[in-house]
């Protein structure tokens, strides 16, 4: 890859995203600095996306578009220090490419210097030792590398080594996280986001690497690291800003610490850390409208993070066939995935569900041939192991979206989970790999065919294959109809199939996603 465009820049976006979502807890547990409050993780991960979403509104639409869209959605959704530095990073790479459709690697480093220059501009005192120091030795990285490198995954895994070095010397700059056996938390957090983006390309190959960073001890938080003065965590938007930024910044700067305004009329983001929030808001209301106000407690915070630290909330781990449905499953909360396209082995499924990071963990098992050995892990591992025994990825994914209606403290039952999965109807449609015969129908080799619901049905084309299972299945009534593409199939294959399945079923909606399995053309499900 030579070239960054509109399109790879948002995906590059949800890739880093994903995998900030999947490590966030770690970073929690890693948060010490500027205040042991426990959420830097959480703040990052919440930033990331509401910039992930604004950018893949704008399907194909120039880079400068996208950065711009991703650059306004992140101040919006920005959260906590962490949060609100990386937003105005991307503000600075959306400034660089303001008038550019794509970019090579040379402007992809010297667009990551701007980030940096952006991000210690909107800092009253910058820290090292902090995100701050990791982002710019990976700038450095990169605008040496770029010089004479043009591939984008060469550059990158450079600059996530540079990133990861740097990472690990921040505990020798800052004290408080050498005390507390810890490497930062927000620099961390800009390492997972990189390793996402590195993972995503095409390249891009499973090596093994430092994640997750979990902390040195198991509870990184003591009482001698208090919160002390200044422990109202005050955040909000100020719409129809009548002053700029730099203004805003000296009239606030007396009320408190950790001070970040950002942006330019008519919409600027404060983030700062006072002992007198409603005086904040009283100053910037002169100026303006406060929205998205958000006010937290960083001592109470702590207080909890000591007292009642533990490992509850839930893991999950998923066994899926393809590359495509992995990033599905893990936009849908999946931390360890397995490949499914050959059946995991115990030990497989064991080291997979011991890398997940709660106590109690949820396996999709997705395939009838892996769910005995999934059983025995059970027996075998010191989690607490739920075998939710899907009869495939389609199953699955429905179970997924009713586990994500649960709090991230709850724990459903298997039954609950399972019913939801089984609610959804599917079939696979392939080329027959040779002659078959099921319940009286006989395909030939090579021949278009359907499997669903332990029927068979041959036709003359996939599209006529998916037609007669759907049929079978009910589609006419109605309903959501979701193609996962994979086999020999691309984008535009998926489309022009989505459109005859549109005819065929008018009262149904369509749907098409990259599901990348090479042992079907389309795996389709039926949800009414």
């Amino acid at each position: 890859m030579i070239a960054l465009d509109g399109r790879a820049y948002a995906k590059f976006l949800a890739a880093g995203t994903y995998f900030l979502k999947k490590y966030r807890q770690v970073l929690n547990d890693l948060n010490v600095f500027p205040v042991p409050d426990g959420d830097t993780g959480t703040n990052m991960y919440l930033t990331l996306r509401s910039a992930t979403l604004e950018a893949a509104k704008l399907h194909g639409a120039p880079l400068s578009e996208v950065a711009a869209a991703a650059a306004q959605g992140s101040l919006m959704g920005a959260r906590g220090n962490s949060g609100v530095i990386i937003s105005q990073m991307l503000r600075g790479f959306a400034h660089h490419v303001r008038h550019r459709s794509d970019i090579d690697t040379f402007v992809m480093a010297t667009a990551m210097r701007e980030s940096v220059l952006a991000a210690r501009q909107a800092l009253l005192r910058p820290v090292e030792g902090t995100i701050i120091s990791v982002a710019e030795a990976a700038a450095d990285a990169a605008y040496h590398l770029a010089l004479y490198e043009r591939d984008f995954y060469r550059l990158l895994n450079g600059v996530l080594r540079a990133a990861n070095e740097a990472l690990d010397r921040t505990p020798e700059q800052l004290p408080v996280l050498k005390e507390a056996g810890v490497v930062d938390s927000g620099g961390a957090g800009f390492v997972y986001f990189m390793e996402g983006i590195l993972r995503f390309l095409p390249d891009s190959i499973a090596r093994a690497t430092a994640f997750p960073r979990r902390p040195a001890r198991q509870h990184v938080f003591t009482p001698a690291q208090v919160v002390g003065e200044n422990k109202f965590c005050t955040e909000f938007i100020l719409e129809s800003a009548g002053c700029s930024a730099l203004d805003l910044r000296h009239q606030l700067e007396p009320r408190g610490e950790s001070l970040v305004v950002i942006g330019a009329p008519p919409t600027i983001k404060v983030h700062i850390h006072t002992d007198d929030p409603e005086g904040v808001q009283e100053i910037a209301a002169q100026h303006g409208v406060l929205t998205r106000l958000k006010i937290d407690n960083m001592e109470q915070q702590h207080r909890v993070l000591i007292v009642d630290r533990n490992g509850g909330g839930r893991s999950v781990a998923a066994v899926v066939p393809g590359p495509g449905f992995e990033r599905i499953v893990k936009e849908l909360g999946v931390e360890v995935t397995l490949d499914g396209e050959k059946s995991p082995s115990v030990r497989d499924l064991l080291l997979a569900v011991n890398k997940c990071l709660s106590d109690d963990v949820y396996l999709f098992v997705n395939d009838p041939n892996a769910t005995l050995a999934a059983r025995e892990v059970a027996a075998l591992t010191e989690k607490r192991l739920h075998v939710i025994a899907t009869r495939d990825i389609v199953g699955g994914i429905a179970g997924l979206f009713a586990l994500g209606l649960y709090a991230a403290d709850e724990l459903p039952s298997d039954v609950e989970l399972l019913a939801a999965a089984e609610r959804v109807r599917s079939a696979q449609v392939f080329f027959a790999g040779k002659d078959a015969t099921l319940g009286g129908v006989s395909v030939a080799r090579g021949k278009p065919a359907a499997s669903f619901g332990g029927s068979l049905a041959g036709a003359d084309s996939l599209a006529d294959a998916s037609i007669a299972a759907l049929r079978a299945m009910g589609a006419q009534g109605g309903g959501l109809v979701t193609l996962y593409y994979g086999g020999a199939q691309k984008e535009k294959d998926a489309q022009r199939l989505s459109e005859v399945l549109k005819g065929a079923f008018p009262d149904a909606d369509v749907e098409y996603y990259y599901g990348g399995m090479k042992s079907a053309e389309y795996w389709i499900s039926l949800d009414e």
